[in-house]
């Protein structure tokens, strides 16, 4: 009751701080795993090693996708119930998120494992890097299942002001997973199977370490075996409250697997590892931006649950600030040393670095704004205004990104390709921008007219 307590009264830069930051090292931490994968992958397996990552990328991000539809989902309505003071609901939320995560794993997989060379062929697989690509996937989607419910938990338990147990369980998760990597890819020189067995691993550890929070009974949400039974009117709730980071995830997925295609055509082998180097590098340095958007998620459920307005203002406005200013900084270094960053991955002496720092240059233009639309969408999610949270994270992907893709690259060439990335993103930022402003006046009008009413009704009774 204590942190539910903080959510409702400590003081919004403290809240905030307390919250983002085991989110940010947390997701620091991850990334730095991720990276450190591909260095491993791309210095000790080969380039072409690293392409097949690239290529098996996008559906890895669908799979990621289905696991925060259903968290992200369940958690943003929990964090309301919770403000609402409502923990029986919130622990029907819960099971029915669980329930619903184990059926879509076992869909998922049996899917996937059937169509697998028709996914990785739409998403750029060639001759050379289809068979690496299938043997990393086809172990990863033998742990699936624990990555599902991990997701779901680290989620779950942040809405209880838990924010410390996920970075705890995702540090786990990613040093077993960078020790494994060395081990298994360096010295039983395994490749991409190694690097995927070390990703089950990792993520295995981490669910465990999750679990063990509810089978030590420390939730404030007790949870019964009626609250697993699927309910309609919940089911359709986190799904619709989730689908805008599902579908984001979806599109970014869809996206990075038809930009791999141009790359490909335009720009050959070399383009795809660029772009793995390159995205490996955004992975890094978007997850401090990450973990504030799921510090502050929370605190703004909570908060638009129990009516308290001026918090929720406070926080989405400090959110704001304080990720334009790290994004600026992140900017600032990728422009002075792009060498010594894509250098990671990718031998400083080879042609395809030229490719790869011309890539950087063009893709990070809009970094430092790049926040607009990232708290924007978590925002509207987390006052349960579904349709507006997918509407704006779809439409970068969807009616920006893809159509972009088509259009510059054949007059522009792999340039085209390119450019089509910071241009997506500087008018879904712009959109998302003056959906924020709306919305804001909106609230701020509401907020008016209910202290009006509540004043002349102090007035007649006296």
């Amino acid at each position: 009751m204590d942190k539910q307590k903080n959510l409702r009264e400590m003081p919004i830069g403290r809240l905030l701080w307390s919250f983002s930051l085991p989110s940010i090292i947390a997701m620091v931490v991850n990334a730095i795993y991720n990276v450190v994968d591909r260095i491993f992958i791309g210095r000790f397996a080969g380039e072409e090693a690293l392409a097949a990552l690239t290529i098996a990328f996008p559906v890895m991000m669908i799979i990621f996708a289905l696991a925060t539809l259903i968290a992200s989902g369940s958690s943003a309505l929990m964090s309301i119930e919770l403000g609402r003071k409502n923990s029986l609901k919130a622990g029907q939320i819960f099971g029915n998120a669980i329930t619903m995560g184990v059926i879509l794993t076992i869909a998922v997989v049996l899917i996937l494992q059937w169509k697998m060379d028709a996914v990785l062929k739409l998403f750029g697989a060639e001759a050379g890097t289809l068979a690496l690509a299938k043997s990393y996937l086809r172990i990863i989607l033998g742990g699936f299942i624990f990555n599902m419910l991990a997701f779901v938990f680290n989620f779950t338990v942040r809405t209880e002001g838990q924010a410390r147990l996920p970075m705890f369980a995702m540090i786990l998760s990613a040093l077993t997973n960078i020790v494994l990597d060395a081990l298994f890819v360096i010295v039983f020189g395994w490749g991409v199977e190694g690097a995927a067995a070390a990703t089950i691993i990792g993520q295995f550890l981490g669910f465990l370490f999750l679990l063990s929070f509810y089978l030590r009974k420390k939730s404030s949400i007790h949870l019964h075996r009626e609250d697993f039974r699927l309910q309609g009117a919940i089911m359709k709730s986190i799904l619709l409250t989730g689908m805008a980071t599902f579908m984001g995830t979806v599109g970014n997925s869809l996206a990075i697997g038809f930009l791999n295609q141009r790359l490909s055509l335009y720009g050959g082998t070399q383009a795809i590892t660029s772009m793995g180097a390159i995205n490996s590098l955004f992975t890094l340095f978007f997850m401090p931006l990450m973990g504030l958007q799921q510090g502050m998620q929370p605190i703004v459920g909570f908060n638009h649950g129990a009516e308290q307005h001026d918090r929720v203002n406070g926080t989405m406005k400090l959110a704001m600030i304080w990720a334009t200013a790290f994004s600026t900084f992140v900017f600032i270094c990728l422009r002075l040393f792009p060498v010594t960053l894509l250098g990671l991955f990718i031998d400083p002496s080879s042609p395809t670095m030229i490719t790869a720092v011309e890539g950087l240059n063009i893709f990070f233009m809009m970094l430092p704004i790049v926040g607009v639309n990232i708290l924007g969408v978590s925002f509207f999610q987390a006052t349960a205004q579904g349709t507006k949270a997918l509407i704006l994270s779809t439409l970068r992907q969807f009616l920006f990104l893809i159509p972009l893709l088509v259009i510059l690259p054949p007059g522009l060439g792999l340039k085209g390709v390119w450019v089509s990335i910071p241009v997506a993103d500087g008018l879904a930022i712009l959109i998302t921008a003056l959906a924020l402003l709306l919305d804001y006046r909106k609230r701020e009008n509401s907020h008016k007219r209910q202290s009006g009413l509540q004043l002349e009704s102090v007035g007649k009774i006296g």
